[in-house]
């Protein structure tokens, strides 16, 4: 019995508490001066309420039992006004930085960010807080001072943007097939048939024609399609030229590069040598972006660069190949790209020992063929959201 009168009374206690801090506000105002119904709000709840010298305007507004701090913001919300509950009184004044009486109403917090930087933060945040925001870029942190309802907000949005980037696996497998055998193959060759009759699988989904086209399959299949590519080359059909896999962060460049450095000695006519270096190989470079729960967009661009001719000290130039293209494909799905192509000579000597070799007599007791190859270069991407 004890214990049930304790605790109305201490309810009972908290209820009057309650109420003495929220006094009600009553009243009908029309088109009336903003600072003449803050006195009267104060002389109705016996709190005083003091403005700074900014507040000015007229305001229409009607209470009927509305608590003291919400009377307040009805009031003050018209001309952007805000308030501070300070020793035993309100004071009221302008959010502007530059407003003498700022320094009262507002608070200043630090915030060290995570995962966005500073620059990409002032891009993202509403143009209304830049006046309140400081940031540092070398500490990548941003302090703002504003007033509570102000600071509120702020941390309400950093908390929706400063959040980790999805990590995107990329599979690559970058092969070269001939394009005499090319033209013969297709989906068949690779391991993949539709005939004519037969029905749509949505587990599958292809466009065919691998030499100016692309070939997307709604399944992880990306290691069957790594031995198949494999088996063609123990035929000599296909030369698989990388087979590496990245994690990268989101809307991130990544870029794969298969092949090599070289370093040209230039020496022009009359002038001192320099050194210049050539990058010759196969490049990749990708960005991924996470566009629906399980969808991705690729930005893909490949690229092929090569010796045109034969390499000599006097003269030396390259070809370079590059495409394009951005799609939107399934985490887990593999795509496959091509229209790039590669060239490459050859030189056979053939004839009979020593004899092939004297300057005049090679060309009776031997034989030297050149040959030319075109490659088609077909790059298999598979996408994996983590």
């Amino acid at each position: 019995m004890r214990k049930v009168m304790a605790f109305s009374f201490l309810l009972l206690i908290a209820i009057t508490c309650f109420f003495q801090q929220e006094p009600l506000v009553t009243n009908i105002f029309q088109d009336a001066y903003i600072l003449d119904i803050l006195a009267d709000m104060s002389a109705q709840t016996g709190v005083s309420i003091i403005a700074d010298t900014t507040v000015t305007g007229f305001v229409t507004v009607e209470f009927k039992d509305v608590p003291l701090e919400q009377a307040l913001k009805m009031v003050l919300m018209p001309g952007g006004y805000t308030y501070t509950k300070l020793d035993g009184f309100y004071f009221v004044g302008s959010p502007d930085p530059k407003n003498p009486a700022f320094r009262h109403i507002a608070q200043t917090k630090t915030y060290k960010l995570k995962y966005l930087t500073v620059d990409s933060l002032s891009s993202l945040m509403p143009t209304m807080y830049e006046p309140f925001v400081k940031v540092d870029k070398e500490t990548n942190q941003v302090t703002i001072t504003a007033p509570v309802e102000f600071v509120a907000e702020f941390e309400k949005i950093l908390s929706q943007i400063d959040v980790a980037p999805s990590q995107i696996k990329i599979s690559v497998l970058v092969t070269e097939i001939s394009k005499d055998k090319l033209s013969e193959l297709g989906l068949q060759e690779i391991g993949y048939s539709f005939g004519a009759n037969q029905q749509f699988n949505e587990n599958w989904q292809a466009i065919t024609g691998l030499v100016s086209g692309a070939l997307a399959i709604q399944t992880d299949i990306f290691g069957t399609i790594v031995a198949k590519i494999a088996a063609l080359e123990e035929q000599r059909q296909a030369k698989i030229k990388a087979d590496p896999w990245i994690i990268a962060k989101e809307n991130k460049p990544a870029r794969l590069f298969v092949g090599q450095r070289e370093i040209i000695i230039v020496q022009p006519e009359g002038a001192a040598a320099t050194i210049q270096t050539v990058d010759v190989g196969i490049g990749l470079d990708i960005i991924a972006r996470v566009v629906a729960e399980n969808e991705i967009e690729v930005s893909l661009t490949p690229s092929v660069s090569y010796f045109s001719n034969g390499r000599t000290t006097r003269t030396l130039s390259t070809k370079r190949n590059e495409m394009s293209t951005t799609l939107i494909i399934r985490s887990g799905q593999t795509v496959a790209v091509s229209g790039l192509t590669v060239e490459g000579d050859s030189q056979s000597s053939s004839g009979l020992p020593l004899l092939s070799r004297i300057p005049l007599l090679r060309y009776l007791f031997g034989v030297r063929s050149e040959s030319s190859e075109q490659r088609e270069l077909v790059i298999f991407l598979s996408v994996e959201k983590l």
